[in-house]
């Protein structure tokens, strides 16, 4: 995380001295986030999310569910409108003046959008597959039917595999680490 921040930083101060080529780049970057995280949020809630758990976890973590909420919104507002800033008509005329393109960077969108869904894809498949299921089911091994599962992670190594599994009920939700060889 403090990478990304001292990149900010960094960005920052360049920025504030009306450095184009910052400007160009920052301007890219936001654009691929700002579709990045909409598609992943979008596309998450519509294939992953659990409702329950989603509730489950409000009610049990309210202030920390509602900070997460609060910060997803400032990056909804603040990525948009550090686009729209930099892609003002000034600066636009300034980067055309100095021989740079002005032209909306379309690959950035394209690129964000298309590593989300990649991302979300190759989750859906790991989680859906035969790996996926017996993980499910070692975990409920563990807890027995008292408990609603998903699938939090998996990674292979070889024949190796180990999976989060998040097992939850109305009152609680744990962690459930299985691993088995194939």
């Amino acid at each position: 995380m403090s990478n990304i921040l001292t990149f900010g930083v960094v960005a920052g101060f360049f920025l504030m001295r009306g450095n184009l080529q910052v400007t160009a780049w920052v301007t890219r970057f936001s654009a691929f986030y700002w579709m990045y995280r909409v598609f992943l949020i979008v596309i998450g809630i519509v294939v992953f999310q659990d409702q329950d758990l989603w509730m489950t976890q409000f009610r049990l973590s309210p202030i920390l569910s509602f900070v997460s909420c609060i910060f997803t919104g400032v990056l909804a507002i603040y990525l948009p409108w550090l686009y729209c800033q930099l892609r003002h008509p000034q600066i636009l005329a300034a980067m055309r003046t100095s021989g740079m393109k002005a032209a909306p960077p379309i690959s950035a969108w394209v690129g964000g959008a298309a590593v989300a869904v990649i991302i979300n894809a190759l989750l859906y498949v790991a989680f859906n597959g035969t790996d996926g299921a017996e993980a499910l089911q070692r975990a409920k091994q563990q807890l027995g039917p008292n408990y609603n599962y998903r699938m939090a992670s998996i990674a292979w190594s070889g024949s190796y595999v180990e999976a989060t599994v998040t097992a939850y009920n109305r009152n609680t939700i744990k962690t459930i680490d299985v691993e088995w060889t194939k």
